[in-house]
């Protein structure tokens, strides 16, 4: 071999793996991208179940108040047994920035009090974009099954819907999803 022939075998060669391993480099972060997806959609699937459960079993606070605290467009604040001990704590769904969360307050002393300072706060879901697309996470229907729009009346309240719009970068594949889901608040049907 010639040195111009080792030249051109080894150019041809760097040529080669330069284009394989940029195409593995593009497989993997495309595979990561959507792993990432996948994950942050699978645990807010996980926390809108759990949610949904909580909420369908909505009931009296331990000092009497009504099963609905307060309820907007992107936070909603109940009454429910959420850890199933018997007792019956303040949870609050609302939406930070991209970050959904659950706050949880136990409730103290007799009669009891519902300090907002004990409050535990976790996150249910990361990369929600319901605010950057102008869209509300909760949906409230009245007995008729109606929407209500605000103000709302708590007890004209009986079925709220949810949808979560997780993306974890808009800018690359896979596009967003959509998680869509509903309660019936059980403990206050008007039909029994």
């Amino acid at each position: 071999m010639s040195l111009l022939e080792t030249i051109v075998y080894i150019a041809v060669f760097a040529f080669v793996m330069l284009a394989i391993t940029n195409a593995m480099i593009n497989f993997y972060q495309a595979n990561r991208y959507t792993l990432e997806q996948m994950s942050q959609l699978d645990s807010a699937r996980k926390g809108v179940n759990s949610m949904i459960f909580s909420l369908r079993e909505a009931a009296y606070s331990e000092s009497g108040a009504y099963p609905l605290e307060t309820v907007e467009g992107n936070s909603l604040t109940f009454y429910s047994d959420v850890d199933n001990d018997g007792t019956i704590e303040r949870v609050r769904y609302f939406l930070t920035g991209n970050d959904f969360q659950r706050g949880v307050i136990k409730p103290v002393g007799i009669p009891a009090l519902y300090n907002p300072g004990n409050e535990t706060v976790t996150n249910v879901a990361k990369y929600v974009r319901n605010a950057e697309q102008g869209l509300n996470v909760f949906t409230y229907f009245d007995t008729a099954g109606s929407q209500m729009t605000a103000p709302f009346i708590l007890i004209n309240i009986r079925w709220i819907q949810i949808k979560l719009i997780v993306n974890v970068n808009p800018a690359t594949m896979p596009n967003e999803f959509t998680l869509r889901s509903s309660a019936t608040l059980r403990n206050l049907k008007s039909n029994l």
